[in-house]
């Protein structure tokens, strides 16, 4: 089969209309009109805010776009490396996701911190506790969690109008997927991230739920767990019509077979609020593959 490819789309699913400028490093107080703010995060954990946040850090680039998307640029005071989209470069790097350097952190004076739930950086918690810093953790690695994430960071940010607005037009948007693939054939995808042995996403994954939405099956379904690396012989004894995989990915020739690849965009890579972008995507590429 010819390599099926997916149609380019806006880097990270957004527009970017105008640079933003780095806000004033002063710390704001709240308006007398402000509200108090109290959410359960993504490890279970109460944080309460005098007010809706005004100087946020974050951690992880799908809040980052979620607050873009929110019309919350301006509250963002600092960014990290991963951070790349032009509306943002102003803004100071505070290093990585994981294991940020904790004065550039403290030097912006946030409100809070919106950083990665799970046991990669328990570090980070710890010392932004001991600093006296607040933080939120998100954990988007379901469709759902990027939805209930959506509504979360609304709340932190004082924009649960426009949060619960852009849930409800993803949610039309998967199921209008949903209800298309209806009754079709159900081609087989694997999802390659790249390495080798090749990393694959398995089920219970954004990515899985994509692609089932879409009308495929996982042909990692049974992998055991979210992300691992397989054998080139595990992955050649699947049988796969798709093979799914990030632009820039090294994906190993022998691993093709007479399966179709699609060199996907960063809407797949991001599980935010480009979620409609990437649903449609994976429909586009699979409904290509059904009609060869």
């Amino acid at each position: 089969m010819r390599a099926v490819r997916a149609s380019p789309a806006v880097v990270l699913g957004l527009s970017l209309a105008t640079q933003a400028c780095a806000p004033d490093a002063t710390p704001r107080r709240p308006a007398a009109s402000d509200q108090p703010v109290e959410i359960e995060d993504a490890e279970g954990r109460v944080v309460r805010l005098v007010a809706p946040a005004r100087r946020v850090v974050s951690l992880v680039p799908s809040a980052t776009q979620t607050l873009e998307a929110l019309g919350m640029r301006s509250v963002l005071v600092a960014r990290t490396d991963f951070d790349t989209t032009a509306w943002i470069h102003d803004l100071p790097s505070v290093g990585g996701g994981l294991h940020p350097r904790l004065e550039a952190i403290i030097a912006v004076h946030p409100d809070v911190v919106i950083r990665f739930g799970g046991s990669q950086d328990a570090r980070t918690p710890t010392r932004l506790d001991e600093v006296g810093i607040k933080h939120v953790s998100i954990r988007p690695d379901r469709v759902e969690d990027v939805l209930e994430t959506i509504q979360m960071l609304g709340r932190l940010t004082g924009s649960d109008q426009r949060a619960d607005s852009l849930v409800a037009g993803l949610r039309a948007e998967l199921d209008a997927i949903i209800e298309g693939a209806s009754g079709r054939s159900a081609p087989r995808v694997a999802y390659v991230l790249g390495g080798s042995p090749p990393w694959v996403a398995g089920p219970g994954t954004y990515i899985d739920e994509l692609v089932r939405f879409a009308g495929g099956v996982n042909a990692f379904a049974d992998l055991g767990s979210l992300y691992a690396a397989v054998s080139p012989e595990q992955f050649l004894a699947r049988e796969i019509d798709v093979i799914l995989t990030p632009g820039g990915s090294a994906l190993e020739e022998r691993l093709v077979g007479s399966a179709s690849v699609a060199v996907t965009s960063d809407a797949l890579e991001i599980p935010g609020p480009a979620l409609g972008r990437a649903a449609r995507e994976v429909a586009a590429i699979l409904d290509a593959a059904r009609r060869r």
